[in-house]
């Protein structure tokens, strides 16, 4: 089980360098981040080949302009490229992209075929750089109203859509129980388009082990399931920082 706090909100106070070498003294072994473009990417690739560690998650495109709006295709390819020349640079092995929010007038068929069809152009520059590139489900309910690719079964459906083995759907497990929940079924059911997880206490998005879901039970069942890949620890931590690593860590694997 390979767990990955999110450097954007732990150790903050800290250079990105500094909050890479305290999660490896923590004894992690990858790093989410999200944005690229305000780090020093040289100097975040040579502090990851020194401490043999993965930053397991970049933030390639953002809302609102994104997958489902065809027209903004052209752009979203060069950041996507520009954003895979950067995950080279700093031992990133995954790129989130976004689905946008819901385009009024527009059929839910026809933006599910322009997030198809955009991921299909951005697979060649995954297969050139050696990364892969995961869209992300987000909850509609409260923390971004609007957005598009709210459920499990529509994120699971555009990827098998793909068809590419460097394309996949990031479940973030906060944003998919306040949807729905059935976070196991779920998970066991569309495993196979899934290269990325995220978790956080529901309600509030803190510490997983103050929330409403059984975390040890849902990450063992994933890691029994044969997923290989990294869980993101995208909380905010109520606990001082290295506290509430140490502990969640205890709590997801030594329950």
């Amino acid at each position: 089980m390979k767990l990955a706090p999110n450097l954007e909100i732990f150790f903050k106070n800290l250079p990105v360098g500094q909050r890479l070498e305290r999660i490896a003294g923590l004894g992690y072994e990858a790093a989410d981040l999200f944005g690229w473009a305000d780090k020093d990417v040289k100097a975040v690739g040579r502090v990851c080949r020194k401490r043999n560690l993965t930053i397991s998650m970049l933030v390639a495109t953002e809302i609102p302009k994104a997958f489902n709006d065809r027209s903004l295709h052209d752009q979203l390819v060069k950041q996507v490229e520009q954003a895979a020349a950067a995950a080279n640079e700093m031992c990133a092995c995954n790129l989130v992209v976004l689905s946008g929010n819901t385009l009024p007038r527009v059929e839910a068929s026809a933006q599910n075929l322009a997030i198809i069809d955009g991921l299909k152009r951005v697979a060649p520059i995954a297969d050139k750089h050696g990364v892969n590139i995961v869209i992300e489900l987000l909850n509609s309910v409260c923390d971004h109203p609007g957005y598009y690719l709210d459920s499990s079964e529509r994120m699971v459906s555009i990827v098998r859509a793909v068809a590419h083995p460097r394309i996949k759907g990031l479940y973030d497990i906060y944003h998919a129980g306040i949807m729905r929940g059935n976070i196991i079924e779920d998970i066991r059911a569309g495993l196979d388009a899934i290269g990325h997880f995220h978790i956080a206490g529901i309600p509030g998005r803190h510490e997983p082990m103050a929330g409403e879901q059984n975390y040890p039970f849902i990450c063992r069942a994933i890691d029994q399931a044969g997923y290989k890949g990294y869980i993101g620890l995208e909380y905010w931590p109520v606990k001082p920082d290295e506290e509430s690593l140490r502990e969640t860590r205890e709590w997801i694997e030594g329950a």
